[in-house]
C-alpha cells in the first residue's frame, strides 16, 4: 500500500522570505568549520575546495545567499580559541554578508499567531517581518544594527546609513559579535560580569537533561516508542517549550483552547502539524526518541533549534550525516520542498547547475 505524502508547509504571510531571486543556503557549523580550513590551506574532507568555489561563485553572480543562525553564534561561543574563531568569522562574513535569519521563538511566535488564524477565520493584518535581517541581534529578537546619536540625543543612524564609515564601523561590530573577545578581553569582561557564554551552554544543557528525562519515562513505558510516539513527543513540545506564546496568541485572539480545539485530537494535531519549525522539531525529536539507544547531548539540541528554523525556511540544507538521515526519514524536507544533500559536493554541483 502507497502512503500519503505529508502536505506542503503553509509558511506564515507575516514572515517575509524575499531574497531578491536568491536562493538561501543554510550550513550547518562543520561545514563552515571545514571551509574556513580549506582557505588557510589545511587539509579538509572532499568536496569543501568546490563548495568554496561554487558558493563565491554564486555569490558574486547573486544566485544564493548563506544566512547565519543564532545557533551559529552560540557554537562560536563555544569555542575556546580565539584564532579559530576569527578564522571561521572570516569565512562566514565572506559568504553570509551578516544576513541572519530570525530565531525561531520569533518565527514560531509568528507560526502560531497564523496558525490560529487559519483555524479562526481570520485575516492577518499586521505588517510582515523579513526572515533575513543584517545584525546578529535579529536572531535573537531584536533589530540591532549600529545606531548614531548627536551631541543632543537625536538618532542620526538614517542619515548615517550610507556613508562608508557607518558600513565600516557595522562590519567591525559585527565581526567582533561572531569572533567574540580575545582571551584577554574576555578576562575583562568577565571581572565586569559582561561577559557570561556558559550560561547559553546551561541553558542548552537543562533542555537536553529534559529529553534524557523523556527518555527514561519512555523506557519504563516502552508501548509508546511502539505507538503514538509523536503524539507523545507532539503535546510535550507545545506544552513545555511554547505554552507561553500559544496562551499570549490565544488571549490576543479573545479565545481559550478548549474552544478552538475541544477534546479533538486531530484539530490539535493538525494545529501542531501545520507550524512547520515546529513539525520539523517535533519530527526530529520522534525520530531520536524512537531509539532507545539514542544518549540526547547539548549539540542535538542546538541541532534541533537551528534545523527547525533552517529546513523548512531555507532552500538547501547541509548538516550532519545523523541529523540528515532524520530529516530525510521523516520526510520533512519533502514538505518543505529543500533540498537536503549528502556531501559538500552535491551542494556545490547544486548550486552550480540546481
Amino acid at each position: 500500500m502507497v502512503g500519503l505524502a505529508a502536505p506542503r508547509f503553509t509558511l506564515p504571510p507575516r514572515i517575509d522570505i524575499n531574497v531578491d531571486g536568491r536562493r538561501s543556503v543554510y550550513l550547518d557549523l562543520k561545514d563552515w568549520i571545514n571551509l574556513a580550513k580549506v582557505i588557510k590551506g589545511m587539509s579538509a574532507p572532499d568536496g569543501y575546495s568546490e563548495l568554496l568555489l561554487s558558493a563565491r561563485r554564486a555569490l558574486a553572480d547573486q544566485t544564493a545567499m548563506f544566512p547565519l543562525s543564532g545557533t551559529h553564534y552560540i557554537e562560536i561561543s563555544e569555542i575556546a580559541d580565539p584564532a579559530q574563531r576569527q578564522d571561521l568569522t572570516a569565512v562566514m562574513e565572506e559568504l553570509s554578508e551578516f544576513r541572519v535569519m530570525l530565531g525561531r521563538p520569533t518565527i514560531m511566535r509568528l507560526e502560531i499567531q497564523a496558525a490560529l488564524h487559519r483555524i479562526l477565520g481570520v485575516d492577518t493584518q499586521e505588517p510582515t517581518v523579513a526572515l533575513f535581517g543584517n545584525s546578529f541581534a535579529w536572531a535573537f529578537g531584536m533589530r540591532g544594527g549600529l545606531r548614531i546619536l548627536g551631541a543632543d540625543g537625536q538618532d542620526l543612524t538614517d542619515a548615517r546609513r550610507d556613508t562608508d564609515l557607518y558600513r565600516q564601523i557595522s562590519r567591525e561590530f559585527e565581526r567582533g559579535m561572531l569572533a567574540g573577545p580575545a582571551d584577554d578581553e574576555a578576562a575583562q569582561m568577565r571581572l565586569d560580569g559582561h561577559y557570561r557564554p556558559e550560561l547559553v551552554r546551561a541553558t542548552a544543557e537543562r533542555r537536553a537533561e529534559q529529553e534524557r528525562e523523556q527518555a527514561a519515562r519512555l523506557d519504563a513505558e516502552p508501548r509508546w516508542r511502539r505507538g503514538r510516539l509523536r503524539d507523545v513527543i507532539s503535546a510535550r513540545e507545545l506544552t513545555l517549550e511554547w505554552s507561553d506564546p500559544i496562551t499570549e496568541a490565544l488571549i490576543e485572539a479573545g479565545t481559550t483552547i478548549s474552544q478552538v480545539f475541544g477534546t479533538d485530537r486531530n484539530a490539535i494535531r493538525s494545529f501542531a502539524d501545520g507550524m512547520p519549525s515546529n513539525c520539523v522539531a517535533v519530527s526530529l525529536k520522534t525520530h531520536y526518541h524512537r531509539d532507545r539507544q539514542h544518549l540526547w547531548t547539548v549539540n542535538d539540541i542546538e541541532d534541533i533549534d537551528a534545523l527547525s528554523a533552517a529546513v523548512p525556511y531555507c532552500d538547501a540544507v547541509l548538516t550532519d550525516k545523523a541529523a540528515r538521515n532524520a530529516i530525510v526519514t521523516t520526510k520533512v524536507d519533502q514538505q518543505a520542498g529543500t533540498f537536503m544533500p549528502r556531501t559538500a559536493r552535491d551542494l556545490a554541483d547544486w548550486l552550480i547547475g540546481g
